[in-house]
């Protein structure tokens, strides 16, 4: 699909439903937190952890009807990378939400490991934490060359193999720009679309 036709789509043009602008931070920086963006314009709503945490992950559920609602959220600190968070396949394996993992100034040494990167992989994760599996195992480029990493992983949640989404970064600040579309009517469940949605 073609630049032109993303742009049409997002905003509702074209026989498409309006979409609502879905942008998801995870920070590098001290004293920065993380946060999903839903929205355009003054209308635009922040979720963001109650209790936020450098060197963390945050996993959030959002109710696909009403995705600027948290259903519910894991704060892992970074050395338990290895364990996968109690309940939370629960809401991984229900199609009625969207689900959210992101970072807070993680450490490199924190990259998942074990189960929970086994677990990521099973949803989705993919070339952009592998990136950071390499970089966390200091055989290509020498330890200590990138002290903090960031990671976003998105998608409906729902049995394996649905589209899902990820960045990385490795001396800045992940941000992913997506968009939450509607059924055809125009009325939720909302899915995750990979397009830019904007006030013209």
């Amino acid at each position: 699909m073609t630049e032109e036709a993303h742009r049409t789509r997002a905003a509702g043009m074209g026989g498409m439903p309006p979409m609502l602008a879905y942008t998801i931070r995870s920070p590098i920086n001290t004293g920065t937190i993380p946060y999903i963006r839903i929205g355009q314009g003054n209308t635009s709503q922040v979720v963001k952890p109650n209790q936020p945490a450098d060197n963390s992950y945050w996993i959030v559920i959002l109710d696909a009807n009403k995705p600027t609602t948290k259903v519910q959220e894991w704060v892992v600190p970074g050395q338990n990378n290895t364990a996968v968070p109690s309940n939370l396949d629960q809401y991984m394996s229900n199609p009625g939400y969207l689900f959210a993992v992101t970072t807070q100034l993680l450490g490199n040494s924190a990259v998942p490991q074990g189960a929970f990167y086994d677990y990521l992989a099973k949803y989705g994760a993919g070339r952009e934490l592998q990136k950071l599996e390499q970089i966390s195992s200091h055989t290509q480029t020498g330890y200590g060359l990138y002290s903090y990493v960031s990671y976003i992983l998105i998608g409906q949640s729902g049995p394996p193999g649905a589209a899902t989404y990820e960045r990385a970064g490795l001396s800045d600040s992940a941000l992913l720009l997506m968009s939450l579309m509607p059924m055809p009517s125009g009325q939720p469940p909302y899915s995750v679309c990979d397009s830019y949605t904007f006030v013209r």
